[in-house]
């Protein structure tokens, strides 16, 4: 009789204990269904955020090699020994779009709030995708941090690019604000201003050196961002 009731007992609590395990494992079971469904939630969202500022960097860079392409050709046409008007004026028709190429940098600023957002807050984690990873770091650390060792470069080239044009042809600074004279007059002051000075001329032929090296790392920074598009659809269609 003791060990009916014993077994009886033990049957008893061990049927409680199982349903408790069970209960809590359960439980256990729906909430992690539950995180997990939120966490893929918020990477589909920083994924899809992701995606919408690389069509934004995709414009910029765009504008950034039409711009940069141009001031290539500008240069160039300066620099040659055949000088034709006409093919300035196929890049611009004014005087003042010239003057800027000589003596302003253009600078590198991607939009870059949301990737930068994404850091800030620590939503970063939520990136699996090595693939993804790997091509954020490299196209906003590496590659843009490139770009803009270049422009910091360039930068210096026109301080120093003012100063010989201030002090040695002071009338180029002074054509560019006369209305009078037209880009074609201003033109022709400044291919002499290169002929006669070859300070001024070597200076030059270096800035469009510079030039082309941040057109090659500006292409290799649209390399990165057609591999991180890529990365980021491949990653999207599987959730």
């Amino acid at each position: 009789m003791k060990n009916k009731t014993l077994k009886k007992y033990v049957i008893k609590y061990t049927l409680e204990f199982i349903v408790i395990v069970l209960g809590i494992s359960v439980s256990f079971w729906v909430n992690q269904v539950a995180v997990e469904k939120n966490e893929n939630k918020e990477r589909v969202k920083i994924l899809t955020q992701l995606k919408t500022e690389i069509e934004d960097i995709k414009k910029y860079t765009n504008d950034r090699m039409k711009y940069w392409q141009d001031d290539i050709d500008l240069y160039a046409m300066f620099l040659s020994s055949e000088f034709q008007i006409n093919a300035i004026k196929e890049i611009t028709s004014s005087k003042s779009r010239v003057e800027y190429n000589l003596i302003y940098y253009r600078d590198f600023e991607p939009p870059m709030n949301r990737y930068i957002s994404i850091i800030n807050t620590g939503s970063f984690k939520f990136i699996k995708s090595e693939g993804v990873k790997e091509a954020l770091t490299r196209l906003h650390t590496i590659n843009f941090s490139n770009i803009n060792t270049s422009v910091q470069y360039e930068k210096l080239l026109k301080e120093h690019l003012i100063e010989i044009i201030t002090k040695n042809h002071p009338e180029l600074f002074v054509a560019s604000n006369d209305s009078q004279i037209s880009i074609e007059e201003y033109s022709k002051l400044l291919k002499i201003a290169i002929d006669k000075n070859p300070v001024l001329k070597s200076n030059l032929i270096i800035q469009q050196k510079y030039f082309e090296t941040k057109k090659s790392l500006l292409m290799l920074y649209k390399y990165t961002l057609e591999e991180l598009d890529y990365e980021l659809n491949k990653t999207l269609e599987y959730y």
